[in-house]
């Protein structure tokens, strides 16, 4: 059991702290938004 809730607790903050750095990550601006995202214009 304390396995567990350590295991869990571990996960949680690797998640938080991988998430907090890729947010206040400086990404660079290479294109737009919707090309690095992929939508394609069918016209």
């Amino acid at each position: 059991m304390r396995r567990t809730l350590l295991t869990l607790l571990g996960a949680t903050a690797a998640f938080g702290i991988l998430t907090a750095s890729y947010a206040t990550a400086e990404l660079p601006e290479q294109a737009p938004a919707a090309a690095t995202i992929g939508i394609v214009d069918l016209r």
